[in-house]
Order: structure tokens, then C-alpha cells, then sequence
């Protein structure tokens, strides 16, 4: 129903090759016992993580 889901925060994901996020997923998969479970992957830029730590709705400053 809700596939467990993880942001990976890097410099430009449209930097990022296919192959090299299939060997994260695989990674996650392997080792942290995620095998035959769907998971989502937001990978998320430097310039969303700024955006996001300058709005004003965030419960904490940092």
C-alpha cells in the first residue's frame, strides 16, 4: 500500500545515470532487506534542499 519511500540528497540529479541509481536501489534492497519490496526514491538537488530550508514553513530553523 505505502511502499517505504527515501530522499537522497545530491549536488544535480539529472547528473545521475540509470545505472547508477538501479545500483542504490540494489544496494538498499541487499542490505537493508528491502528484496521483492517496492521503495521510492526522490532524489533531490541542491537547489530544491535550499529552497526547502528557506521557507517559511518549516517548524525549525537551521
Amino acid at each position: 500500500m505505502r511502499p517505504p519511500s527515501f530522499t537522497l540528497f545530491v549536488n544535480d540529479p539529472k547528473l545521475l545515470k540509470d545505472n547508477y541509481r538501479r545500483y542504490v536501489e540494489r544496494q538498499f534492497r541487499e542490505n537493508l532487506g528491502f528484496e521483492g519490496t517496492p521503495i521510492r526514491f526522490f532524489w533531490r538537488g541542491k537547489a530544491m534542499r535550499d529552497l526547502e530550508r528557506s521557507s517559511a514553513n518549516r517548524a525549525t530553523k537551521v
